[in-house]
């Protein structure tokens, strides 16, 4: 009795002893990739917080571009719960001993190589993120002074059109500058999408160039 108590506790020490190095490295690799989700996550937190903040910023285009990421992140959350039951499983069997853990050993090193593709997957996520928060960043910059000029010029618009109240085509003054009032707020709330062709800038431009010339329009029709 006391010869098979000791064989067992020795053959539960070799086993474990065993899988010791190759647990720890595991471990250690699901520890990075969680804290690449971690990094990932916060990138793409702070992405959203620039968004839907009436500035212009097209927020629905530029949060499509964050959608690819929420895919692998599910497969994350996947591969870490498979990731936890084979360790689990590779330490229960270590304790019968090394023959009994060898399969659950190179269950475990598939593991590894599964999270380290992933971790490899995420790492592009991260950097195409930080590029995409910075770009997000200088275009809320660089819109800044053309939503304060065409809104400067709407206000003026809408002054001239009070002063010229009763002035043969006020009606359609009064029609078009609405028009131009509705397009200014979508552009502010970032509901325009843009394109290659036709930038949330250029949108700006040309809605300030229409005011500046229904301005003119109003300026010289006969009082």
């Amino acid at each position: 009795m006391w010869g098979r108590s000791r064989t067992r506790r020795q053959r539960q020490a070799e086993g474990l002893a065993a899988v010791a190095g190759p647990v720890e490295a595991a471990d250690a690799a699901h520890q990075a990739l969680l804290d690449l989700r971690r990094a990932v996550r916060g990138e793409v937190a702070r992405i959203e917080a620039l968004l839907d903040q009436g500035d212009g910023l097209p927020s629905d285009t530029i949060r499509e571009q964050t959608l690819g990421a929420m895919g692998v992140f599910a497969d994350l959350d996947v591969v870490s719960q498979q990731y936890q039951e084979v360790r689990t499983a590779t330490v229960q069997a270590a304790e019968h001993g090394v023959e009994v853990a060898v399969p659950w050993l190179e269950a475990l090193r598939g593991q590894v190589r599964t999270m380290t593709d992933l971790r490899e997957t995420f790492a592009g996520y991260g950097e195409s993120f930080v590029y995409l928060r910075e770009r997000t960043e200088r275009l809320r910059a660089d819109l800044l002074p053309l939503r304060e000029g065409a809104h400067a010029a709407l206000r003026a618009a809408q002054d001239e059109l009070t002063e010229a109240q009763g002035a043969d085509g006020w009606h359609d003054w009064r029609a078009d500058l609405t028009a131009l009032g509705d397009r200014l707020t979508e552009l502010d709330g970032g509901r325009v999408t843009p394109t290659a062709r036709q930038k949330v800038s250029d949108h700006y431009r040309e809605l300030e160039r229409e005011v500046a010339q229904l301005r003119g329009v109003m300026a010289a029709a006969p009082r």
